[in-house]
């Protein structure tokens, strides 16, 4: 994985969608992994210091690269639903996982202006939908760090046992790298 080639990708990104490997974005997540298992195995700080340095910038550049690409897809999707003109370039040049993501935003913005707008519900809004647990608590299996979508930076290692938000939380859970603890009350 070349660091520069990214850089060039995300500095693109900026102006437009650019094409990117169906896999990028799981490329990325696997060379983070390894450079994490690497760094558990090194014993020299000059090698640990460039792992941790190459995990930053991975991490920097996934996270803009993220961010460039689903704020274009939500402009996009918001510019349809309204009938304008979006003014972003490129978005032919969508993974199929962002296509999936487009058009499921913009039955969700339509359905919702629907609701809003003309009071029109489908059946699925009518159905009581329940406030989803804010927080679950999990053990960590393995050492982990992120950033969670409360703000708060989480440095965890394994057998830790923490409450974190659901959406963290069930990513980690997915990813293997946590486990739920369930509370009984």
């Amino acid at each position: 994985m070349d660091i520069e080639e990214l850089m060039i990708i995300v500095e693109k990104s900026r102006r437009a969608i650019q094409v990117i490997e169906e896999t990028l974005f799981e490329d990325i997540r696997e060379r983070i992994k390894e450079l994490e298992e690497l760094r558990k195995k090194t014993d020299s700080d000059e090698e640990i210091l460039r792992i941790d340095d190459e995990l930053r910038t991975l991490k920097r550049i996934q996270r803009k690269l993220f961010e460039e690409r689903v704020g274009k897809i939500i402009r996009v999707a918001w510019a349809e639903v309204c009938g304008t003109v979006s003014g972003v370039e490129g978005i032919e040049n969508l993974t199929s996982k962002e296509k999936l993501f487009y058009r499921d935003l913009v039955t969700l913005i339509s359905s919702f202006r629907d609701e809003v707008l003309f009071g029109l519900k489908t059946e699925e809004k009518e159905e009581k939908i329940e406030e989803p647990e804010k927080y679950k608590v999990v053990r960590i299996l393995e050492e982990v760090e992120f950033e969670g979508i409360d703000g708060k930076t989480y440095k965890l290692k394994k057998e830790d046992v923490v409450a974190l938000p659901s959406l963290n939380a069930n990513a980690l859970i997915k990813g293997g790298v946590a486990e739920v603890i369930e509370i009984k009350r």
